[in-house]
């Protein structure tokens, strides 16, 4: 279980250089529990804050785990805010232009990663919950390792999944992890 108050040098190495970092048994199996029970007692799947007392708690528990409001003060700086209200992973990005969206390129700085001496901006960081096992081959989300800082355009042909050119990696992820993904990578995903 994911304690440390700061993150250590190997975890902010491996977010500086990957641009996600898996926060192993974040989410205990009790939490977990009551996540797929409230999902278990509807079919709808959006605006799951204004679900009936009961089953929304668990979801609104999720905005400040403190796992995740620890890790995002490390990340994004103190202070930070939520953009989003949870949602599933597997609902369709509306913004999404093909298979793999994503990038650096231009540098946007109101997206921007950068980290040097010690000093970090990440502007945005998507924080994805697994309830259930996400074994290898099985589908889901895909990264493009490192692509979160990026100077050269995402190729077309990788970007439309054509070509993954050895580069997809699917993530693998246990009940209970927590993904922290910078919002450059290049993302998308794999039929389940």
């Amino acid at each position: 279980v994911v304690d440390n108050e700061v993150m250590t040098n190997e975890e902010n190495y491996a977010f500086d250089v990957a641009g996600y970092l898996i926060l192993k048994g974040a989410l205990k199996s009790v939490d977990v529990d009551a996540l797929n029970n409230a999902l278990d007692q509807t079919t709808d799947r959006h605006g799951m804050l204004a679900w009936p007392e009961g089953q929304r708690e668990p979801f609104r528990n999720l905005l400040v785990h403190p796992v995740l409001v620890r890790y995002l003060n490390q990340i994004c700086g103190s202070g930070f805010r939520l953009e989003h209200l949870p949602r599933f992973l597997t609902e369709p990005d509306p913004n999404a232009a093909g298979p793999l969206t994503g990038g650096d390129e231009p540098r946007d700085q109101s997206r921007a990663y950068y980290h040097q001496n010690e000093t970090r901006r990440c502007q945005f960081v998507r924080a994805i919950w697994a309830l259930e096992d996400v074994n290898p081959g099985v589908g889901g989300l895909v990264v493009v390792p490192c692509s979160h800082k990026e100077n050269v355009e995402t190729p077309s042909d990788l970007r439309e999944g054509h070509d993954e050119m050895g580069l997809v990696k699917q993530i693998v992820l246990r009940k209970g992890d927590l993904l922290l993904l910078a919002d450059t990578v290049v993302r998308g995903f794999k039929r389940w």
